[in-house]
């Protein structure tokens, strides 16, 4: 199955695009929430939010260019490669970068992403990466739940933290096979460091960064986690190419797609902030 590449767009370019094409030979997807799309949307566009765009999707005309945008550009990048993995025939896929708030002029707090995987590692070394990023991805989501006074926010985020140390097991079992002498995953996991999560953000300047967030508490701290697990994703995805056995490359696939299921349930508690 071919697969679409995703593209980021800035949002002078997409105006510039859409100045140039007509309404008809383009589609325009908000991926929202249905009260964030009437409090002011990108003309044009048509609303299909982030927890149904699988099932969604095929409603549309898809043989044409196909742009996603939510508020700042985390939600519309999963949505974008989501449908980009499922195969569609668009000619391209496109995600806003910076989302409705770079469309509106306002400059948004990104988190960098940089790669916390040294190319010359061996696949035990990047295992034991990844279980470390598992906890840290723990320690964050452990740190949301106390920090924060919202009942939404300190129930997900607890729920994630589970869910990230299901996945350091499941790594753990992977790197059993190439070092069967190693301690219990339990003395592992609670010796592994956990200062940073995937995409080279510190825990602690992750903390921060959510805590003095402007905006809804609850849709950051959900935005922000799908850009976790999606990174997660993509991590997976390439850790599979990396892998010399075919067995040990299908688990690692099968991981990513655990994680995209983990931006799932995210999607559906970043509903509820509403």
């Amino acid at each position: 199955m071919n697969t679409t590449p995703v593209k980021d767009i800035s949002a002078s370019d997409l105006k510039a695009y859409m100045s140039g094409h007509k309404e008809e030979s383009y589609l325009l997807i908000d991926v929202r929430e249905p009260k964030e799309y009437k409090q002011g949307h990108i003309p044009g566009s048509v609303l299909l939010p982030l927890k149904e765009v699988e099932a969604g999707i095929t409603d549309f005309d898809l043989e044409k260019d196909v742009f996603f945008y939510c508020r700042s550009g985390r939600r519309s990048r999963i949505a974008a490669n989501l449908v980009a993995d499922m195969g569609v025939p668009a000619k391209s896929i496109y995600n806003l970068a910076g989302g409705i708030l770079s469309w509106q002029g306002k400059k948004l707090q990104d988190f960098p992403r940089v790669s916390v995987f040294p190319a010359d590692r061996d696949i035990s070394s990047l295992l034991r990466r990844a279980l470390e990023l598992e906890k840290g991805a723990q320690t964050f989501y452990t740190a949301c739940a106390g920090l924060f006074e919202h009942e939404t926010i300190s129930r997900d985020a607890t729920a994630l933290a589970k869910l990230e140390v299901e996945h350091a097991r499941l790594i753990y079992r992977i790197l059993e096979k190439y070092q069967p002498d190693l301690d219990s995953f339990e003395k592992m996991f609670e010796e592994a460091q956990a200062d940073i999560i995937e995409g080279g953000l510190s825990v602690t300047e992750a903390v921060n960064r959510l805590k003095n967030a402007e905006g809804d508490a609850c849709v950051n701290f959900s935005e922000l986690a799908l850009e976790i697990e999606f990174m997660a994703y993509e991590l997976y995805k390439n850790l599979s190419a990396m892998a010399g056995e075919k067995e040990i490359a299908l688990e690692m696939l099968a991981l990513s797609e655990q994680e995209k299921g983990h931006a799932r349930v995210v999607a559906n508690m970043l509903s509820r902030c509403f």
